[in-house]
């Protein structure tokens, strides 16, 4: 029963949140729809790792193709999904060249299988998959068999460097954008960014080391199948639970910026941009609304986004999200010294400043003050509690 729910949970996991995410609807979020596809491949190897891990060696030869198909595949379809979220709005099917070494090395194990005979797959599977080093039988086939399995470990390697290189940088820039394009981030949100490339970090780390040690050392011991079961499952738990609440992509962002498309070509220099942005957020109070836009500054300004772009990250050295931010915690903090507590609770000055959300107005206040607005708070109290009393004192 142990071993079952040991071996079988990463393939109920991935499974399920197959099915859960192939439901959504292609094109209302492609993403989400192609992270479906990833579980699938995802599901494939827990299965073909399910057979091995139970021993069922009478369908090893079947399996073991799959299980290299699968292999190579979930770290280009991961990495095509993470496209699919940060620089293309469609399923483009050029992608499909990453699959290619997955094609080549799953036939190849394929026909190596067939012209293999029965002595030579016993041999295979007992003496190299199994390890039982008693197996001595090593003719050219299962030298070619082992060639190709050794070749698969090693693009597996290449695979989890190249595409945690290129997916960190697609993450990147895609964080960049957001945050100079949005001045609320909420629905948007960086978290699932960082998740996904932490998430990434971790299932490379982790599957290097399990290919390096090779299935065949957890073979024999629940205990240390267990390892790898826990990590993939939770992470595979969690791919599947951010994912699925993730509507924001790079479509949004395309979206979002034809519908300002008509810019202004109004020309100013460096200084009087400036100048004019300073106004805008000082005199008309324009951080306050929530859902501002690099493309209504722009807009209000008369000028290109890119100009104004440039220069808040040059001239003010922030994004726009950080430069927007610092206006509207300026505002909180002025109401948190001004206001009383009864007056205005925390969700009042969050929506008053122009915050997306509480969470946002809690988060971003330690960013700039270093403790919460509600620790804040509690600090001015106390404060004015005591130049209460010595007011008093005082006047006795």
């Amino acid at each position: 029963m142990l071993e079952d729910l040991i071996v079988y949970t990463p393939m109920y996991v991935t499974f399920i949140w197959g099915v859960i995410l192939l439901f959504t609807k292609y094109e209302n979020n492609r993403a989400k729809f192609f992270l479906g596809i990833f579980m699938f491949a995802a599901f494939l190897l827990y299965l073909s790792h399910a057979v091995f891990f139970n021993h069922n060696t009478s369908v090893y030869t079947s399996f073991d193709p799959i299980y290299i198909f699968a292999a190579l595949c979930v770290y280009p379809l991961y990495f095509w999904y993470i496209k699919l979220l940060t620089v293309e709005t469609s399923i483009r099917l050029y992608n499909l060249r990453m699959l290619i070494p997955a094609i080549v090395l799953s036939l190849t194990s394929f026909i190596f299988y067939q012209i293999m005979s029965e002595e030579e797959i016993t041999d295979y599977v007992y003496g190299f998959l199994l390890g039982h080093k008693e197996v001595l039988s090593d003719t050219p086939v299962v030298q070619l068999q082992k060639i190709n399995y050794t070749i698969v470990r090693i693009v597996f390697g290449l695979q989890v460097i190249v595409f945690f290189i290129y997916g960190k940088k697609l993450i990147s820039n895609y964080n960049t954008k957001i945050a100079n394009f949005y001045s609320n981030l909420e629905s948007k949100s960086l978290l699932w960014v960082k998740f996904f490339f932490y998430s990434l970090i971790i299932t490379a780390v982790m599957s290097t080391v399990f290919n390096i040690i090779g299935r065949s050392a957890f073979a024999e011991s629940n205990l240390l199948l267990l390892i790898p079961s826990a990590i993939f499952s939770i992470l595979m738990f969690f791919i599947g639970q951010i994912g699925s609440m993730q509507n924001h992509t790079v479509t949004d962002l395309e979206r979002d910026s034809l519908s300002h498309q008509a810019a202004g070509t109004r020309k100013y220099s460096n200084e009087q941009l400036a100048n004019k942005l300073t106004d805008l957020f000082t005199e008309k109070n324009i951080y306050k609304n929530p859902e501002l836009k690099i493309t209504d500054v722009s807009q209000l300004l008369g000028t290109n986004r890119t100009y104004v772009s440039e220069l808040i990250n040059s001239d003010f050295a922030c994004s726009f999200v950080e430069f927007v931010n610092r206006y509207r915690f300026n505002e909180a903090k002025r109401l948190l010294n001004d206001v009383e507590p009864e007056v205005f609770t925390l969700n009042d000055i969050s929506e008053h400043a122009g915050f997306g959300s509480l969470g946002t107005f809690i988060r971003v206040f330690r960013q700039f003050e270093g403790v919460t607005p509600g620790k804040y708070r509690e600090t001015l109290n106390v404060q004015r509690t005591y130049e209460s009393k010595s007011s008093a004192k005082a006047e006795i």
